[in-house]
């Protein structure tokens, strides 16, 4: 009973207000109505095999501004699923940085990929500025192989999170260099700008793979020659024969810079597409036992409101009532090996990353080299 009225309250909460503070600031609503974007089949069976055997692979993946709200406009608008609705085990995290209720991209994505709060703007440092090692980091160190798949500049704040220890997201050249000495075995995205022909070359030196297909970020997902569902295939075939397994990061950069504009058709597109990644996920976990899948969001962006909608039409009428960043609380999906009783409740986002690297496997390969300290 308890559980089922907080869940009302949320749910009354998200139709009637976004916690605005911090950076963020209101604007009036303008409604926006979507309808006719081409819909994908979502498979019905969600069970993973093996979910109590050890981790030999994560697959993290963040839908960057991916609130409940923007997953509600996007399910109305597929016929009223989604893939990431499957995923048998659910959570609600708490953004807030430390220091704002408001979060930025940085400070969450240091929250998702190195467990602790930080000042907004702040990549794998605490609050004190402390470095911190990253999911990632922590997963070269055990001997795993690494991947990065987003669709934005490789260097922008969430996948920055995952490999740079800086004061401010906007220390672009120091981000690149340090993602030179980190080298994951995958990097996929934008961001080419940053890197000269030669240090790209080092990317993909021993057989890794890596493209940088934009300066910047990648074009929209209308535009884009590879979709994320395709890129992170590969990135999946590429990672899959690695011997001590491995942990892929994969970013729907792009949620959040459609919402930023106040763009519904745009941001729904890259929700879709994201979605469809998601259930290239969920089928390599079906089929590779010992792959732990968990997708959540860094942030809400612009304090969408659903007003109506129908599934039946794929149709759906909402309103963004912020430019920035809202307070709001964002889900976590997961699947397969040890999520079942890991990933439930409320949580702070730092807890995200905590349950993760609980079940990553504890041995320290000592015939791989730590990816985190090569140059």
């Amino acid at each position: 009973m308890k559980k089922s009225l907080a869940f009302r309250w949320m749910w009354s909460l998200l139709g009637t207000v976004s916690l605005i503070g911090g950076m963020a600031t209101a604007k009036e609503a303008v409604p926006c109505c979507v309808t006719g974007e081409v819909q994908h089949e979502v498979a019905r069976e969600s069970q993973m095999p093996g979910e109590t055997e050890p981790v030999r692979n994560v697959i993290y993946m963040i839908g960057d501004g991916m609130g409940l709200e923007q997953i509600s406009c996007a399910a109305l608008v597929n016929g009223g699923q989604l893939h990431l609705l499957t995923l048998p085990h659910t959570a609600l995290a708490c953004t807030v940085s430390a220091t704002q209720t408001i979060t930025d991209s940085a400070a969450a994505g240091t929250a998702l990929a190195c467990g602790c709060k930080t000042r907004n703007g702040c990549l794998g440092l605490n609050a004190a500025g402390e470095p911190q090692e990253s999911l990632a980091e922590a997963a070269a160190r055990r001997g795993m192989a690494v991947g990065l798949v987003v669709t934005s500049d490789i260097t922008d704040a969430t996948p920055a999170a995952f490999y740079a220890k800086v004061e401010h997201r906007s220390r672009t050249a120091e981000i690149a260099a340090a993602l030179l000495r980190f080298r994951p075995q995958v990097v996929m995205g934008g961001g080419s700008a940053h890197f000269t022909p030669q240090q790209q070359e080092s990317l993909r030196e021993d057989g890794r793979l890596a493209e940088l297909t934009a300066p910047g970020n990648l074009p929209a997902a209308v535009e884009r020659k590879a979709s994320l569902p395709q890129d992170v295939h590969r990135a999946l075939d590429h990672l899959a024969p690695c011997p001590n397994g491995f942990f892929l990061m994969v970013e729907g950069s792009q949620i959040d810079k459609a919402a930023h504009r106040g763009d519904l058709r745009g941001m729904i597109q890259e929700l879709l597409e994201f979605d469809r990644a998601v259930g290239v996920a969920l089928e390599f976990a079906r089929r590779h036992p010992g792959t732990l899948l968990v997708i959540t969001a860094d942030h809400q962006t612009a304090g969408l409101a659903l007003l109506n909608g129908d599934a039946a039409r794929g149709e759906v009428r909402a309103a963004f009532r912020t430019n920035e960043h809202s307070g709001t609380v964002v889900p976590v999906f997961a699947a397969g090996t040890r999520a079942a009783g890991a990933f439930r409740g409320y949580m702070q986002n730092t807890g995200v990353q905590q349950l993760i690297l609980r079940a990553l496997p504890v041995q320290n390969t000592p015939d791989q080299p730590d990816m985190s300290q090569k140059s």
